[in-house]
């Protein structure tokens, strides 16, 4: 849920992990100021910490342009945007300080509050993030600063729950949220059904009328069922009777046997019955739905990027497509087959989302913290960038020269 279109900190220990894999040195002096943002110091440890996160999106953009990773020196004699490299990345540098102090004013404004296991957490993902670079050594690094940031991550989910938590003052119930997933995903289980043979060759006109009465018996077996767990369960097993089916060459449809989702063995001397069940749960998705038609993803233009291939287009188009299908055409608890491309058939099933909504399904802690993050993401955005907008910077010239990226050791020697 992080807030900022440059990012302080990532919503997960994950996210923090991408931002800092990179170069990421920080501070030589350990207790100078960079930069003042409304009265509060910036460490310059933190503020060369943002330099480095700088200077690898610079890379990257000149990557997106060239297709090759550009070397230190390519990057400080190359413009970006019309800007000098160097003044392009303090530019972001600044931008990444005043967020920094954004988050740690709020927390303050709203009372905010870390548990000892959310310290805990932070100090250890410091920690190994900074023994595993010798570059913020190399760079002066303050492991203090690193700290900093890294609980700048649980900082930002308090400030986020405080204003859009349950019954919070702008977020919505349990109850809502709910309404809002089943809203705007599907639960499904399906088999996919290839139409082409190991080397990605179309099967004959004859193997794939054989294939499609397969996956119409399917169908037919798993509605045959009477609960949605049995039809689940039946997914499994007729998933099985597929690779079966595609394990012997000279089997025909007619010739597969129907395996079933229960096993009974009985032991004369015991008495006593065995019974193994499948997971009914087992290999079924969430799928999220679409915010745009078809149509209109098709007519999408992308300005500014290269143009996608033909068989990413047609790709998308089938992804959109089976979208439209499983929320506007595919019926609760029936199985159907659906042609998917030129090169499958899937055999589909939904199934009634709140019925796992619960702690041994979709309704943990991840799950409702990802779902009230993407509900909202804009708004905490709007809100964060709003009142760091107003922030006053009073920038330390001699920090930002002494600290200037290209001073800094951006590559490991080999």
């Amino acid at each position: 849920m992080s807030y900022i279109r440059k990012t302080i900190a990532a919503v997960s220990a994950a996210a923090l992990a991408a931002s800092m894999a990179g170069c990421t040195p920080n501070i030589g002096g350990g207790s100078r100021t960079a930069v003042t943002v409304d009265g509060y110091e910036v460490p310059a440890g933190v503020f060369i910490y943002y330099t480095m996160q700088g200077y690898d999106e610079a890379a990257s953009v000149l990557q997106g342009n060239t297709g090759t990773a550009p070397t230190a020196k390519e990057v400080r004699n190359s413009n970006i945007d019309s800007i000098d490299s160097t003044d392009w990345i303090q530019n972001k540098a600044t931008e990444y300080a005043v967020d920094y102090v954004n988050i740690q004013k709020e927390f303050e404004a709203i009372g905010g509050t870390l548990t000892q296991e959310e310290i805990d957490s932070a100090e250890e993902m410091a920690n190994s993030f900074y023994a595993q670079n010798e570059l913020y050594a190399e760079n002066g690094v303050s492991l203090d600063s690193m700290i900093d940031i890294a609980l700048g991550i649980y900082k930002e989910q308090a400030i986020f729950k405080h204003y859009y938590g349950f019954d919070s003052e702008e977020g919505c119930s349990e109850d809502e949220l709910k309404d809002y997933f089943d809203e705007n995903y599907a639960r499904v289980k399906y088999l996919q059904i290839s139409l082409t043979d190991s080397e990605g060759n179309k099967v004959s006109a004859d193997e794939e009328r054989k294939l499609r009465t397969l996956a119409e018996e399917y169908a037919e077996q798993i509605n045959s069922k009477s609960t949605e767990l049995e039809k689940l369960q039946e997914v499994e097993a007729v998933s099985q009777a597929y690779d079966e089916y595609k394990a012997a060459s000279t089997t025909t449809a007619a010739d597969v046997a129907v395996v079933t989702t229960t096993t009974t063995t009985t032991s004369d001397a015991s008495e006593t019955t065995t019974t193994t069940t499948t997971d009914p749960y087992a290999n079924e998705r969430l799928v999220k739905k679409n915010t745009t038609t078809t149509a209109d993803a098709a007519s999408n233009e992308t300005v500014g990027t290269q143009a996608q291939t033909e068989e990413e287009d047609e790709s998308t188009e089938n992804a959109n497509k089976f979208n439209d299908f499983i929320f506007g055409e595919l019926d609760m608890d029936k199985a159907e087959v659906y042609d998917y491309s030129d090169e499958a058939i899937y055999v589909v099933i939904r199934g009634d989302l709140r019925e796992r909504m619960n702690e041994d399904g979709y309704w943990t802690d991840n799950y409702i913290t990802r779902l009230q993050s993407e509900r909202y993401q804009d708004s905490f955005v709007k809100k964060m960038e709003e009142k760091s907008g107003k922030l006053v910077v009073e920038k330390n010239k001699r920090a930002y020269k002494r600290y200037s990226p290209f001073k800094l050791v951006l590559e490991e020697e080999e």
